[in-house]
């Protein structure tokens, strides 16, 4: 019945994805104090990652202002900040593109396998939004512990890096959206992010989750994690 709810919902661009909290002893281990949950959208991550760490404080940056007053609806009863904007390798105002479904919306255009893979994730309109650097950000948050930062961010995966070197840096470890084919234009595939990451005292330990390409079965994207050698 759920892989059968789980095809449905695939057709129509949603992914939905079972990670349960008793299998995340891994990630509990770590003893985070904090984690920066960047592309938070409407608070998915943020009170499945609440469920698995309940008394770390989460952090939460989401730019489109719909999905922002969701995310604080959504979010009310957990221990989260939330702030409303991108993070980038700049800091300025910047039109993001906003999907039917929202969770596909992005600062960089949409590949034409996106549209093809994930039917009803179409462009509807655009949105002018605030873009930061996490670097300039990080002395604000007041974060005095250990912390992981996520990225789920639709291609921007890079940007969000170079634009928080110093940030990442000091942070235990990063969980990030890697993909394996391009669905954003002008994105950098996991090889990319991986360069990145590892050149800052990174090291890959495998893919959280994977979504795959329902025609033929091919990887396109992940949840890749890595730890950071130089504060392990």
């Amino acid at each position: 019945m759920i892989k059968f709810i789980q095809d449905i919902f695939y057709k129509m661009g949603v992914i939905i994805k079972l990670v349960r909290p008793e299998n995340n002893k891994w990630l509990q281990n770590r003893n985070l104090d904090y984690v920066l949950d960047i592309g938070a959208n409407v608070g998915q991550y943020a009170n499945l990652v609440h469920e698995i760490l309940p008394t770390a404080k989460i952090i939460s940056f989401e730019p489109i202002k719909a999905c922002f007053d969701e995310l604080v609806e959504n979010t009310k009863c957990i221990n989260v900040k939330t702030l409303n904007c991108a993070l980038g390798d700049v800091n300025e105002q910047q039109e993001i593109n906003i999907s039917a479904h929202t969770p596909s919306s992005s600062l960089l255009n949409m590949a034409d396998l996106h549209t093809e893979v994930f039917a009803g994730t179409d462009y509807v309109k655009k949105e002018s939004i605030t873009v930061r650097r996490l670097d300039d950000v990080f002395p604000e948050l007041n974060i005095s512990g250990k912390f992981m930062v996520k990225v789920d961010v639709q291609g921007f995966e890079d940007r969000v890096i170079k634009g928080g070197l110093e940030t990442l840096k000091i942070a235990d470890s990063v969980l990030i959206e890697t993909s394996f084919e391009e669905l954003y234009k002008d994105q950098l595939l996991f090889d990319g992010i991986y360069q990145l990451l590892i050149g800052i005292g990174y090291v890959f330990q495998g893919n959280y989750t994977q979504t795959f390409n329902k025609e033929d079965g091919r990887i396109l994207y992940a949840e890749s994690f890595f730890i950071n050698t130089a504060k392990n």
